[in-house]
């Protein structure tokens, strides 16, 4: 199971970015994804976008200076669900 958490700045106007970034993940990984990812949004204040990967900060828009692309969560995504999506072979 990976746990994915997004928080986001609520008066900023953040909360369709977070759930953009959520619409992304899904439409990549699909259903696999639906059965393996426990995911938490939480709103927040202070500018804040931070996305946490099973305990672990992947991305912080306070420390980049910019929010997340797709492609900068899937490089901490696809080694956690590839290994969890992977069919057992017979």
């Amino acid at each position: 199971m990976v746990d994915l958490e997004i928080t986001y700045c609520q008066p900023c106007g953040h909360q369709p970015r977070a759930m953009e970034l959520v619409n992304q993940l899904l439409a990549t990984y699909g259903m696999p994804l639906n059965k393996r990812m426990n995911l938490t949004l939480k709103p927040a204040d202070q500018g804040i976008f931070d996305v946490v990967v099973d305990g672990k900060l992947v991305f912080s828009r306070r420390q980049v200076g910019r929010f997340p692309t797709m492609d900068d969560i899937k490089q901490f995504m696809d080694p956690k669900l590839s290994m969890q999506i992977e069919a057992p072979t017979a």
